[in-house]
């Protein structure tokens, strides 16, 4: 036994080496730690930034509309009948004049061969009155005065009321006329409101016709902004499902605003012939200023309370607050008129730092 107990003794001296060894390591890392990272120093936050540049600049209104044709009527009849015949249907191009839709007009046609009838009579009666004063006048003084002037007085009268027959036969004609109802003008059919065997009116909407050879796109635009458009504006039109926009300009402003909405109604005709659908939707992007040379930031980088506005910039890597005077607009970009200048650097995310607070850029 006594040859063990002095082999134990180097062996707790090896283990309380390693424990020594150990400690150091893990006191050296923490100095390390400690020299390197500074923990009980603030942390400067890293942050993204645009460095602000003067250039060419657009103020643009992006408003929604649908297409509509410049000329659209609806078409009515004037007189209450029943339709015998229906000539178009949805989708038909019409020239102006083109038959639509033809009523019952038995009655019509009844007074008019009445009037052509009365107007025969009349004629006849004017014939047999120019005879008997072309007699009265060829025997001369055989033929007492009063008889020659009582001629004259029946012929004068049966013109005249051949006169009366004709103007009535032309009423009655006119009349007849209203039965069928014709094209006011040439396009395509947008709506068919009949058929056969309808009873209409003079509120009956039969048809919507529409000339697709002028569309536009028609808009509102928030009062707000109403003040700032204009006809000849430029804009760019993308309908729903096209990729290129294509240029138009506006060619109607409202000169009322709609108190119900608040909105100002505009028209914009598309610069170059079109083939759409009315009713699509469209973007449209309404230009209403252009600058060659303006100092623009990111909406998102402003900050708005009140009445005031300022920005965050990183300056000497420290974030500071920078108040601005804005012509604000809304779009993504926004125009700063003062209080920042080309080669500021703007802090994009302006609520991830204070003022005042260690930044570098991300």
């Amino acid at each position: 036994m006594s040859d063990d107990k002095p082999s134990r003794k180097p062996a707790r001296r090896r283990r309380g080496a390693w424990w020594q060894i150990a400690l150091i390591v893990v006191l050296a890392a923490g100095a390390f730690y400690a020299y390197a990272e500074r923990p009980w120093e603030p942390k400067p936050a890293a942050v993204r930034v645009e460095q602000l540049a003067i250039g060419p600049f657009a103020q643009v209104l992006a408003v929604n509309g649908r297409v509509v044709a410049r000329e659209v009527v609806s078409v009515r009849p004037p007189v209450s009948a029943q339709v015998v015949e229906v000539l178009v249907r949805e989708g038909d191009a019409v020239a102006d004049g083109d038959v639509l839709v033809r009523l019952d007009a038995a009655q019509s046609l009844t007074l008019v061969d009445q009037a052509q009838a009365a107007l025969e009579a009349g004629i006849v009666s004017r014939t047999q009155a120019q005879a008997n004063a072309d007699r009265a006048v060829a025997l001369g003084d055989n033929v007492a005065r009063s008889s020659r002037e009582n001629a004259e007085l029946a012929l004068s009268a049966a013109s005249r009321e051949v006169e009366r027959l004709q103007a009535a036969l032309a009423e009655a004609n006119s009349q007849l006329s209203q039965y069928t109802i014709i094209a006011p003008l040439g396009g395509v059919i947008l709506e068919r409101n009949v058929d056969r065997g309808q009873l209409v009116d003079p509120q009956s909407e039969l048809f919507t016709i529409a000339n697709l050879n002028e569309l536009e796109v028609a808009t509102d635009v928030d009062e707000l902004y109403s003040a700032r458009i204009r006809t000849n504006l430029g804009a760019l039109l993308k309908p729903v499902g096209d990729t290129v926009a294509q240029h138009g300009h506006i060619v109607f402003a409202s000169p009322t605003v709609d108190p119900s909405t608040g909105g100002r109604a505009i028209r914009i005709a598309f610069d170059n012939p079109v083939e759409l659908p009315v009713g699509l939707t469209v973007n449209a992007n309404i230009i209403v200023a252009e600058m060659e040379a303006a100092l623009t930031v990111p909406r998102g980088a402003i900050v708005t309370e009140g009445t005031e506005s300022h920005v965050m910039v990183l300056q000497n890597g420290i974030a500071r607050v920078r108040p601005i005077v804005l012509s604000d607009w809304p779009a993504d970009r926004v125009v700063v008129l003062e209080g920042l200048a080309a080669g500021d650097l703007v802090i994009l995310e302006p609520s991830s730092v204070a003022d005042g607070d260690l930044a570098v850029v991300e």
